[in-house]
């Protein structure tokens, strides 16, 4: 006897069709997007150009597959170079070097700066490095920089690949990388005016992170592939990397030395005598994540490495700031999740042996919450989580085999970043009383157990969408303690009221393409890039006046008595005697106004009409479905992929209701008939 299905069941198997359809079409957006970039990760594993040339070549010991190590520096035994103090410098996108100023820029390459006159700064010298610059060092008049073949290069370039690949350049003026993987470019900038490329180290896999020691830059990433499905019956291959290269000479730059490690290599942590790496390992049997860190050996002051003991510690983490060493102990705190759990914990290990690390306490800091911030300072740590409010954990590690939490803080929402100035903390991150906007907070920490919040400025309107780079990048705000001030970018959009007004609009190639909206001028969005200037002392902050800038802002700093601020698209630098008013003094443009490339100016994505590679059209708010239609089927198969899982729903919706409609209209027919 065949039953009719019960309505609820019908309705439960079209909402099971329609998840299964949405899933289908955002799957086949993943595979389109992920295998790009697979592809070109894949490639970036061969090494150099070609394929040949790994890291360090000319050093190579083909049956092994790594560097030989090298000799110190001539004139330099390896008892002297090991009684050498050896600094420790962390790379960035721009460096100040007296009078002037070094930044990577995603079009132009490497910029030199000319602010010996900070109120006339001009650009003194350019040199394109073929590829993303990820990070640099300047030392002396040599520029060190770490460069990545980013798989979404090609993204720029869009169509029109030329009969020589390495000519084609892409609407925005971008050359693609001439390499795969990533590189470490030897500059010459002893003449600023004009820098000239000497020579490039493959690095065989992609590089994360970097530091120098002395006269040797350290370099961690590894070859792992994103999305890479692993092939049944081979073993998986991925794998981290420590390459170290030496400095010392200006014409002889020495590829001392590469090793692998297990993991990824995402993030580091160093001294003068040990290289902390840690890579996150997913377990898909108990479904928990590790962090594995590994301990390199890099007390020669010559380059050469030496794998020493590791340790996997539950749970993961989220930056470099989130593990450091102290007298001889490694302190960790990783945030460990599951289904219906979370749980923030503290980790201490002995490290007076380096090959046979062993762990020394722990203690749970919180459950049921994420892990924001963390940051150690001696035998102190802090750690920011977050739920509905930001708990300020102060923790106390003056016994490191005892770990405790010593007090804590509940304040509206989190911070992302924490800068410790002795009794004292200053933090960036999110605001949640009125919207979500950036804050700077700080607090009181003299006394541990009873931490209190001293002042809070949040930056943009109330409500409204306001960020900022420093939020996800510490090195976008500048804490100058000389001056009590505190530098920090921000982005706010006004969307306002937008009239609706009926009047065709313009589509793709210029042909008529519907009815739509299309409000005057004044009455788009209106889009600031800014920084904000804030006084601390002792007994809290307070909020001076800001400035306007040219694109956005990923770096401010201090040249003479000027602040300076740089984005893509300009360096200006700021007169702030009278900080209520900071007022313009210089710029140096690096476009010609008609030049700017759209991805240079993330403010030109909220007004219209807008280029859009690799096709363009007109759209403005309102625009009608077959314009939008049009918009993600232009010439993209990503982007039309990218559009299933929207078009589906709608297509779903009008199914099911369709299906409602016929089941009430056969009811009504029929009026015995149950549903």
């Amino acid at each position: 006897m065949n039953r009719r299905r019960k309505p609820s069941v019908q309705r439960f198997n079209q909402t099971r069709a329609c998840i299964r359809f949405q899933l289908v079409a955002a799957t086949l957006s993943l595979v389109v997007v992920c295998g790009l970039g697979c592809d070109a990760l894949r490639l970036a594993n061969t090494g150099g150009p070609d394929g040949a040339g790994g890291f360090g070549a000319p050093n190579l010991a083909p049956e092994q597959g790594v560097a030989t190590p090298a000799a110190p520096p001539e004139g330099l035994s390896a008892d002297d170079a090991g009684q050498i103090a050896r600094d420790i410098e962390e790379a960035d996108i721009v460096k100040v070097v007296g009078d002037m100023i070094y930044a990577l820029n995603r079009f132009k390459g490497l910029l030199i700066i000319d602010v010996s006159t900070p109120d006339a700064p001009e650009l003194a010298g350019q040199l394109d490095l073929r590829g993303r610059g990820v990070e640099m060092y300047v030392v002396g008049t040599q520029v060190y920089v770490l460069l990545s073949a980013d798989w979404y290069f090609p993204y720029f370039g869009g169509v029109g690949v030329a009969e020589n690949d390495s000519q084609r350049i892409t609407p925005d003026g971008i050359p693609p990388p001439d390499f795969e993987g990533s590189q470490l470019a030897i500059v010459d900038a002893s003449d600023a005016g004009a820098p000239v490329l000497q020579d490039k180290l493959n690095l065989v896999g992609f590089a994360n992170e970097s530091r120098r020691v002395g006269d040797v830059i350290y370099v961690i990433g590894s070859n792992y592939v994103p999305y890479q499905y692993d092939v049944p019956g081979e073993e998986d291959t991925a794998e981290g990397f420590v390459a170290s290269v030496n400095v010392a000479d200006p014409d002889n730059i020495v590829a001392v030395e590469r090793q692998t490690i297990a993991g990824n290599a995402l993030v580091m942590h160093v001294s003068e005598t040990a290289l902390f790496a840690a890579s996150q390992e997913y377990d898909f049997e108990s479904g928990e994540t590790h962090t594995n860190v590994q301990v390199i050996d890099i007390s020669d002051p010559a380059g050469t490495i030496a794998a020493r003991g590791s340790v996997d510690v539950p749970g993961s983490i989220r930056n470099r700031f989130y593990l450091d060493e102290y007298q001889g102990v490694l302190r960790i705190v990783t945030e460990s999740r599951g289904f219906g759990f979370r749980e923030v914990r503290l980790f201490t290990y002995d490290l007076a042996d380096l090959d046979n690390i062993a762990a020394l306490g722990e203690t749970t800091i919180i459950q049921g919450e994420s892990l924001e911030a963390v940051r150690f300072d001696g035998p102190r740590g802090y750690a920011v989580t977050f739920l509905r409010v930001d708990p300020l954990f102060v923790l106390d590690l003056v016994d490191a085999a005892n770990p405790t939490v010593a007090g804590h803080l509940e304040v509206p929402g989190f911070s992302t970043h924490i800068e410790p100035r002795g009794d004292r903390l200053i933090a960036v991150g999110i605001d949640d009383t009125d919207g979500r906007r950036p804050a700077v907070s700080y607090y009181d920490v003299a006394d541990p157990a009873n931490p209190a919040e001293l002042g809070r400025v949040v930056l943009g309107p109330p409500g409204s969408f306001t960020e900022s780079e420093a939020v996800y990048d510490e090195k976008a705000f500048k804490i100058v303690d000389e001056l009590g001030l505190v530098v920090i970018p921000f982005k706010h959009v006004d969307y306002g009221p937008i009239p609706l007004i009926d009047e065709p609009l313009s589509g793709n190639g210029g042909e008529p393409s519907g009815e739509g909206i299309r409000p005057d001028d004044e009455d788009w969005p209106t889009c600031v890039n800014a920084v904000q200037l804030v006084d601390f002392d002792d007994a809290g902050l307070a909020q001076r006046g800001w400035f306007e800038h040219a694109g956005r802002v990923e770096r401010v700093g201090l040249v003479g008595d000027r602040i300076f601020a740089l984005s893509q698209i300009a360096l200006q630098t700021v007169d702030i005697t009278d900080r209520d008013n900071p007022v313009k003094a210089g710029q140096a443009d690096f476009f010609d106004e008609e030049k700017i490339p759209y991805w240079a100016d993330d403010c030109h994505g909220h007004y219209s009409p807008f280029e859009f590679p690799p096709g363009g059209f007109d759209l403005r708010p309102g625009d009608s479905l077959p314009v939008l239609i049009q918009v993600f089927l232009n010439g993209d198969l990503c982007g039309a992929l990218g559009a299933l899982p929207f078009l589906a729903t709608p297509v779903c919706l009008c199914f099911m209701k369709s299906r409602r409609t016929v089941r009430r209209r056969r009811t009504t027919r029929n009026p015995a008939r149950k549903p």
